[in-house]
């Protein structure tokens, strides 16, 4: 057989990339094992302490540097191209890493160049199982593949259920129902139920969905997977939703975040989304939490079915009481520097009738500037009168 089948049939389609890549490995392996796999995250698996890289040359590595941003003000260096020298255990080896752009999105080989084939595979298999949780991260996926991003979890530890104000006993309710769900496996087997679990929350923007998903995450302690959006130039929303639950299904017992499923789901992709949260795919150990400012657009299939999202909890605008308990919150801040006093939460309470939480927190905020402008206002008018001007902001929507 004519070994260059391969490459003169694919010719100049992308494949006979890797075709001429594997041939050249496997020369300069000589007579070492080369196993080929892809998307291992050698460098995090390095960073945990499980193995030390140091990039070769030649050939020259191919890199670029990028900035982390104002949380991580510093300069990072993330490699397309490399063959890296590395020491894993009682082993040296060496992998030969390539990147490229296929059409589809960005595209990684690695060639994995050890003593024995057992070596490499081991090797292979260690990377993966290290690696597969998200860690100190929340996996988020957006345009078509999944990403760890450190500030999100960041964000989830610094949630907490303290500052969140919700009506009747909503708050205990949702705590109890979910770490309540997540200690009784044994339980539900036993009884031939289901180990899964799923929860719509449901208002208007600015009522604490947001809040409440991040410190419940904190609280439950399991892998967190949030998915922003599913727009793909070449996947359909069917292909995305296979590829979600699949990474889901592979960190059970975690919790998978659909913000806005409204913005998610549509009349398109609604069949195979139903097919994958009913559960003909093996759903144990699952926990959904999907949010929605318009239950009105999503369909009644999904909404009003139980078995799909077992509880509905309603993050409604806050009443009378839980405006004054929102605002004293804020008082205990900036009574001692505004001389905000304690009998006027009340007065600020009334005149705030309709506002969101978020609403409420521009209402402190707003009054505190005004306030600075002009510090001989009493702070208590001020707040009223930034009450005022967003009452008016709200009838113009």
């Amino acid at each position: 057989m004519n070994e260059k089948l391969f490459t003169d049939a694919l010719n100049d389609n992308p494949s006979a990339l890797l075709v001429r890549a594997n041939r050249m490995v496997e020369e300069l392996a000589g007579d070492r094992a080369v196993v080929a796999t892809k998307h291992l995250d050698l460098e995090r698996y390095a960073r945990m302490g499980n193995c030390r890289l140091q990039p070769e040359s030649p050939p020259p590595p191919v890199f670029f540097r990028y900035w982390g941003g104002e949380d991580y003000d510093r300069l990072y260096t993330s490699f397309d191209q490399v063959v890296w020298d590395v020491r894993w255990r009682d082993s040296s080896l060496t992998v030969v890493q390539l990147n490229w752009d296929n059409g589809c999105g960005g595209e990684q080989r690695q060639w994995i160049v050890a003593e024995s084939t057992n070596t490499a595979e081991e090797f292979i298999l260690d990377v993966s199982r290290q690696t597969h949780s998200p860690g100190n991260a929340i996996l988020v996926f957006t345009d078509g593949r999944w990403r760890r991003s450190e500030p999100l979890y960041e964000a989830v530890q610094s949630a907490t259920f303290d500052d969140l104000i919700l009506a009747d006993n909503l708050k205990e309710a949702i705590r109890t129902d979910f770490s309540s769900f997540l200690r009784s496996e044994a339980r539900y087997t036993q009884l031939g139920i289901a180990w899964r679990r799923g929860a719509l929350l449901i208002g208007p923007p600015g009522n604490g969905k947001t809040h409440c998903v991040r410190a419940l995450v904190k609280e439950l302690g399991v892998p967190s997977l949030y998915v922003q959006s599913l727009s793909h130039q070449r996947y359909t929303p069917e292909q995305l939703w296979q590829v979600i639950f699949e990474r889901a299904r592979g960190l059970r017992p975690c919790v998978l975040v659909l913000e806005d499923l409204d913005s998610l789901v549509n009349e398109e992709n609604r069949s195979f989304f139903l097919n994958q949260l009913d559960g003909f795919e093996q759903n144990h150990g699952l926990i959904v939490l999907a949010t929605t400012n318009y239950p009105e657009r999503i369909d009644a299939a999904i909404i009003q079915r139980p078995s799909r999202f077992d509880r509905k909890y309603h993050f409604r605008l806050p009443s009378l009481a839980e405006r004054k308990e929102y605002l004293a919150i804020w008082h205990t801040k900036l009574a001692d520097e505004t001389g905000w006093l304690p009998e006027q939460i009340e007065p600020v309470a009334t005149v705030s009738d309709g506002f969101s939480f978020a609403y409420l927190k521009e209402l402190v905020i707003s009054g505190v500037l005004h306030w600075l402008r002009v510090p001989d206002t009493p702070f208590v008018d001020a707040l009223c009168e930034q009450a005022r001007e967003l009452h008016a902001q709200l009838e113009t929507k």
